[in-house]
């Protein structure tokens, strides 16, 4: 029998002038596709993860050389699809924030997420 996926999308907002987002909740989702607006500002993407919703968030790691978990500079209007060390690192974290290293200047940025199961 083929297994069916679950599908939702989701979205958060980094505020203009800002560099981290409000918390995306993916607990229940392992595969994550990320949509960045036409109004991106080009910044390398690392990410914030905690166990609660309102608890700390600290920065997501990789277990093999404890580095931050990145994605390189990217510029706007980019379909990005986690796969390999990044979508491990990220597939058990429940709640999530997207830090850019660049400011988000002008605008706020709404940041469009599939997640899947």
């Amino acid at each position: 029998m083929k297994e069916t996926k679950t599908t939702i999308n989701r979205s958060v907002i980094i505020l203009a002038g800002g560099t981290t987002s409000t918390v995306l909740d993916k607990s229940h989702y392992k595969d994550m596709v990320i949509f960045l607006p036409a109004n991106w500002v080009t910044s390398i993407i690392t990410f914030t993860g905690c166990d609660t919703i309102d608890g700390t968030y600290l920065p997501v790691v990789n277990a093999d050389d404890v580095g931050a978990v990145t994605i390189a500079s990217v510029a706007a209007s980019q379909c990005i699809g986690l796969n390999g060390e990044i979508r491990d690192s990220l597939s058990a974290v429940p709640y999530l924030k997207i830090v850019a290293t660049t400011a988000q200047a002008t605008t706020d940025k709404v940041i469009r997420f599939t997640l899947m199961r």
